[in-house]
């Protein structure tokens, strides 16, 4: 059965109270959502929230003064915020979960993607997949814990196969959280190239019925998007580092979802990116501009005089002073 794309625009109530503003939305990135690029992107209307990247409860539950200030930075750009905690104890998850939720959260997401070797080989994230009961308890913990609010989890298509999708999903239906997020390749996948990615959406689209499902994978292009939403049957999409290659993705796809033409920003307005996303905080006057000529190098090229200037400056301050000149054409 044809569905618009433009269903995907919708808000999407994930429990009575707390809905997302539609069903694009930025995926975490660990060392990217955080800081100037939450303003840079907020600012412009390129994020419609934030999801955080994970938070990982190990030795204790955090303080609650800890968790408003780890939210802070979020829900100061006025934005509905997914919390993303990580950890391996169910019991400290769920207590973090509805402290979060106090701080001012609308949903926790419990994270069992992350393919990082430290990360699972300390038993988090990804590794999780390997015992489906447990995510089934855990969430079940943070729905004990946080009672009526929203609830998510983050998952891959299995931990070394894709073939362990099935258990794993069996366990999301019990738990039935208020979303499923899901990375089409397993853990030990990481991100090389595989064939049925859709495939595996379309399969966790079956066994979860019931439950909204958003899907992740090589999202780049609003083409991409359209087709994994067209082939999949998915309720909303995920994209992650295709805002690393496109930082005005979102608003592109958001366009091809009602034919509209796709909104490329200008030189001027790529510009005054980079400068946003180079301003330096008190915390990071002398860190270096590594991330900064990463998203230099997509905007304007590795060739550009803008891009061999900034790889001498070094420096955050010095290449936010540098960009605010050029901005001010002096």
């Amino acid at each position: 059965m044809f569905r618009s794309p433009e269903i995907l625009l919708d808000p999407l109530e994930l429990v009575p109270g707390q809905t997302l503003p539609c069903r694009i939305l930025p995926g975490p990135m660990d060392g990217v959502t955080e800081q100037s690029f939450l303003t840079a992107m907020s600012i412009r209307n390129w994020v419609p929230c934030w999801w955080t990247p994970f938070l990982r409860i190990s030795t204790g539950v955090p303080r609650q003064s800890r968790l408003v200030a780890w939210l802070k930075p979020y829900l100061d750009t006025g934005l509905p915020v997914i919390a993303q905690i990580m950890g391996v104890s169910s019991e400290k998850l769920a207590e973090t979960a509805r402290r979060l939720h106090e701080a001012g959260a609308l949903c926790v997401d419990l994270n069992c993607a992350c393919p990082s070797p430290q990360v699972v080989s300390n038993q988090g994230g990804g590794a999780c997949l390997k015992n489906p009961s447990w995510i089934c308890k855990t969430l079940l913990d943070m729905r004990e814990r946080c009672g009526n609010r929203a609830i998510s989890v983050k998952i891959r298509a299995g931990f070394a196969s894709a073939s362990e999708l099935p258990d794993i999903a069996a366990a999301l239906r019990e738990a039935r959280p208020n979303l499923v997020s899901l990375h089409y390749r397993t853990v030990t996948e990481m991100y090389q190239p595989i064939p049925d990615g859709l495939q595996r959406l379309r399969q966790a689209r079956e066994a979860l019925p019931d439950i909204p499902l958003f899907g992740s994978g090589d999202l780049f292009t609003a083409d991409d998007a359209l087709q994994m939403f067209h082939e999949t049957g998915v309720d909303g999409l995920l994209p992650a580092r295709g805002l690393l290659a496109n930082p005005a993705l979102l608003q592109q796809i958001q366009a091809a979802c009602r034919a509209l033409p796709l909104p490329e920003p200008s030189h001027s307005e790529k510009l005054a990116f980079l400068r946003d996303l180079a301003r330096p905080g008190r915390e990071n006057q002398h860190a270096p501009n590594g991330f900064l000529l990463r998203m230099c190098a997509t905007l304007f090229g590795r060739n550009s005089e803008l891009f061999q200037k900034l790889v001498h400056l070094h420096k955050l301050q010095a290449s936010w002073e540098y960009l605010d000149r050029v901005q001010k054409g002096f």
